[in-house]
């Protein structure tokens, strides 16, 4: 499955002009948390790549969007609809949580 790797540079852009809902996990290689989110997320993505995008945002290179988020955990997700945050969760979370948020969230 192609994800979407997000930048300080493409971010507003690919998120506004997504054709549906994106589902962005902002990690960074350091953290082991979201070493173990990363293949949940994406297990889920593939299974919902009908309904959603997945987007990775590496806050060492993406600090002016971790900044303009609030971003000061993570592993952190943030669903954004038409271009707008709509929900999130921070930490690890397991795969049945999330896949039941995010039904509650595409409903």
């Amino acid at each position: 499955m192609a994800e979407m790797v997000l930048t300080d540079e493409n971010f507003e852009k690919e998120i506004s002009n997504a054709d549906k809902p994106v589902l962005v996990d902002f990690w960074a290689e350091w953290c082991a948390p979201c070493l173990a989110l990363g293949p949940i997320l994406e297990k889920i993505a593939e299974e919902y790549k009908e309904k959603i995008i997945l987007a990775k945002v590496n806050l060492d290179v993406a600090p002016i969007v971790a900044q303009k988020y609030k971003i000061d955990r993570i592993p952190f997700v943030i669903l954004f609809n038409e271009g707008k945050p709509k929900s999130g969760f921070v930490g690890i979370r397991p795969e049945p949580i999330i896949k039941e948020w995010l039904e509650d969230m595409l409903k």
